[in-house]
């Protein structure tokens, strides 16, 4: 029961996400930059059980780049819906780093029902991996690396830079990734709900949870949430995963937002005149005013 009432709340907010993406795309095509270089449905994966259509990123990069810092951005949709454009929002993402002077690397990952985790997470720590190992040609530098994620994409950005498991499998330098921004993300899997996606034992849902693994020598943390939250997204579960961060010596930064609500929290992280958008700069500008580029 409870799980059906999560994800009756989750199927609402998505439903009420794609008809507000639908509006934001028909205005956002009137206000791209023509200076923003887009290459698109990039395959970051070649591997065995390589999808033709998930395992794909979008750059998008700013004028002359010359070892310009990296964005890169992690969708949400509980697991189990979206993409990297998505009626255009998490482009709008991209585009957003891009006019600020970093290459907005945007992906998408396989999708539950058709896989598991581990599988979302190690997609995502494989297009981070490609993303080390060939964003040089774009002008970019693998060695400045900021991770951020929305919802489910906030947890999965936040795992795979807690549990040193994903990089390793995949050979990133962790230390390449100067800083996490997590947008009304998930850090602790409930062991009732979410079967679907994690599995139905408690021990797997503890391994997939971020809290789980956190330890020192995490890079900063920008947490942000909204003041009207869904599940598992609340200030309450913010301020556990900042407490836990805090406890084992890492900088972290914790605001909640409001007014606003989860679909906001990523429509706003666009928008230069939005609180939410200004946050993520000035948590950007200042992980990379402390590792200049070289």
């Amino acid at each position: 029961m409870i799980e059906k009432k999560t994800f009756n709340c989750i199927g609402v907010a998505l439903i009420c996400f794609m008809n507000m993406c639908q509006i934001a795309q028909a205005s956002d095509k009137s206000n791209g930059s023509p200076a923003i270089r887009e290459v698109t449905d990039i395959g970051y994966f070649e591997g065995a059980g390589k999808d033709s259509a998930k395992h794909k990123l979008d750059l998008f990069i700013p004028p002359n780049p010359e070892n310009a810092p990296i964005f890169f951005f992690v969708h949400g949709g509980a697991w189990v819906q979206g993409d990297k454009n998505f009626f255009g929002i998490y482009s709008a993402i991209g585009r957003f780093a891009a006019q600020n002077g970093m290459i907005g690397v945007v992906i998408s990952y396989r999708l539950t029902p058709k896989v598991k985790h581990p599988s979302h997470a190690e997609d995502v720590a494989r297009a981070i991996a490609w993303t080390t190992n060939n964003i040089k040609k774009y002008g970019g530098d693998p060695e400045r690396i900021i991770l951020c994620g929305h919802s489910a994409g906030g947890h999965l950005v936040s795992l795979v830079t807690c549990d040193p498991t994903y990089f390793k499998t995949e050979k990133v330098n962790p230390s390449s990734i100067k800083g996490v921004i997590s947008i009304s993300g998930v850090y602790e899997i409930p062991a009732i709900i979410l079967g679907n996606v994690f599995g139905n034992t408690p021990e797997k849902k503890v391994q997939a949870s971020p809290i789980t693994h956190v330890r020192k020598g995490l890079p900063p943390f920008l947490i942000l949430c909204a003041d009207k939250e869904l599940p598992l997204c609340t200030s309450a579960d913010c301020k556990k995963f900042q407490k836990a961060l805090e406890e084992n010596g890492n900088p972290v930064k914790f605001q909640e937002i409001s007014p606003s609500n989860h679909m906001k929290m990523i429509f706003d992280a666009s928008k230069p005149e939005k609180q939410v958008a200004n946050l993520i700069l000035q948590f950007t500008k200042q992980v990379l005013k402390q590792n200049p580029s070289p």
